[in-house]
């Protein structure tokens, strides 16, 4: 996940760094997309966590989420010119529903494996842009990043429901391209990756164990979640 972060951001740095040598009197100007913007976005996003599973016998396996999950959602933002040709885009976005995968330990009859479920996540982002042509775009994008994890056991029983240990918090990171179509209707693609504070979660179950009472048999799980994701966003401009 380190990888792709860098990958990320050194793409941007050569981005902005060729367009700024080849700036020429024929691209636009960021009044072209300045104003505020509403738009719907659906994406594809690879989930994956590596992480632990200790049971009450404090004896820890290891394992990982894994998962393709498509999403949609909507975003509001501004974008505020600050030169001719670069401007700046301020705002949140959110994915509605939920997305959820297995994990999977490497213990012997799969005794500690869950579903952890994501839902609400917001980001709250900056988007510096720099404008090409009359109706496009390119930008970068950095973000804080939140929302709910759920749990379940293999008997399906709910962990963490609204408790503040189940929370992601996190950083977005992306390049993406942005296409005015006309009449305020424009066109934006992006490709990114979102990295998430570690999590630590206790109270989750043994398989097996009868008496849910039973102190002893709460173990626990933790891990860094992570996503990469590409998305299509089509919104109007006012």
């Amino acid at each position: 996940m380190k990888a792709l972060r860098t990958k990320v951001c050194a793409y941007a740095v050569v981005l902005f760094a060729g367009l700024g040598l080849a700036t020429t009197p024929s691209m636009a100007g960021s009044s072209d997309f300045s104003g505020v913007t509403f738009a719907l976005h659906a994406s594809m996003n690879g989930i994956g966590m590596h992480g632990s599973h200790t049971d009450s016998n404090e004896e820890t396996t290891r394992g990982m989420v894994g998962s393709f999950v498509p999403a949609g959602g909507a975003e509001i933002g501004v974008n505020i010119p600050i030169g001719e040709t670069f401007f700046m885009g301020i705002g949140v976005s959110h994915i509605g529903g939920s997305g959820s995968a297995v994990f999977e330990g490497d213990d012997f009859g799969d005794k500690n494996d869950f579903q952890v479920r994501a839902s609400n996540i917001r980001t709250w982002y900056i988007q510096p842009s720099v404008s090409l042509w009359d109706n496009s775009a390119v930008y970068v994008k950095y973000g804080n990043t939140d929302g709910q994890l759920d749990f379940y056991d293999q008997e399906r029983n709910e962990i963490c429901d609204g408790d503040d240990s189940c929370g992601l918090s996190g950083k977005t990171y992306a390049v993406g391209t942005t296409t005015m179509a006309g009449n305020g209707l424009f066109i934006k693609t992006e490709a990114g990756a979102q990295q998430y504070d570690q999590i630590k979660v206790m109270g989750l179950r043994n398989a097996g164990d009868d008496d849910a009472n039973d102190v002893s048999a709460v173990s626990s799980v933790e891990g860094h979640p992570m996503v990469a994701y590409g998305s299509v966003t089509i919104g109007f401009k006012f």
